[in-house]
């Protein structure tokens, strides 16, 4: 484990993944972490597209990049003040698994930490859940933090 990727929306069990890394490199040195956060795209459907909607859909899209680009800001400050090398990252997208395993290619991250919300085996079975998809879908490991 050497460049980890941490997809951090916030969420309490994004938190503990957080911490499980801080707390993992007073053990272990030398990782460095890739904090990703995501963001929905904001999408306008309908024939009524001005050009007025259009502008407002792209105020909303930077609105929304500058928003994920803060949230994994405050993950990656808590890394670096525990020592951690660390590189914020955001994106605006319509499917998470997508931009995370997206990611993964373009910096060579070779292991994945990330919090799961817990969803029930009935519930997973039916909705899906972001983890599921990304563990489906990557190659390297995964770990995952209730």
């Amino acid at each position: 484990m050497k460049t980890v990727l941490l997809p951090y929306d916030g969420s309490d069990t994004a938190k503990r993944a957080l911490q499980y890394l801080i707390d993992l490199s007073k053990d272990y040195s030398g990782f460095s972490v890739h904090v990703l956060n995501v963001q929905f795209d904001p999408q306008i459907y309908g024939r009524s597209y001005t050009a007025f909607i259009g502008d407002a859909l792209k105020q909303l899209r930077e609105d929304t990049h500058k928003y994920a680009i803060d949230m994994a800001e405050q993950a990656a400050a808590q890394l670096r003040e525990a020592g951690i090398n660390t590189t914020a990252h955001a994106a605006v997208d319509t499917d998470i698994a997508f931009a995370v395993g997206e990611l993964i290619k373009s910096q060579k991250c070779d292991s994945i930490v990330m919090g799961t919300r817990g969803m029930s085996g009935l519930g997973n079975l039916f909705l899906g859940s972001v983890a599921t998809r990304i563990i489906h879908q990557v190659d390297i490991p995964v770990t995952l933090i209730k």
